[in-house]
């Protein structure tokens, strides 16, 4: 019980939040265009079917032809990886909005932006 106390003593108190004064630098809104820099996505593709193949191969002392089902599921689900990923890329670059896409390319949410944009934004460069 005693350390307890000792360590209260010495222990900081958080801060009142009334004390706190906020200042913006900037306004508070977000613009209505966003920036392609850090738009690389890394999916990983057919990750379990790379797996199962590897572990039947690893099973079978790396015989090709005991694994050929395994071979072939790996191969039908790289066609269709590589045909979603062609067909949403070609769709990116068109800016055209796919219903129901989980992730947008920076053209898409510029274009999903200016659908809705903000009244109050000063879209220029501050820096």
């Amino acid at each position: 019980m005693k350390w307890t106390e000792c360590m209260q003593k010495f222990a900081r108190s958080p801060q009142n939040p009334d004390k706190v004064k906020f200042i913006p630098q900037l306004p508070l809104a977000l613009r209505n265009r966003v920036t392609g820099k850090n738009s690389k996505q890394n999916e990983r593709g057919c990750l379990q079917e790379v797996s199962i193949v590897l572990a039947c191969l690893k099973e079978n002392d790396f015989e090709n032809s005991m694994c050929t089902k395994e071979i072939d599921n790996f191969n039908n689900c790289f066609k269709t990886y590589t045909k979603n990923r062609e067909f949403a890329k070609a769709e990116a670059r068109k800016g055209n909005l796919v219903p129901g896409a989980k992730n947008l390319r920076y053209m898409q949410l510029n274009k999903l932006l200016a659908m809705h944009p903000q009244e109050n934004v000063n879209n220029k460069k501050r820096f």
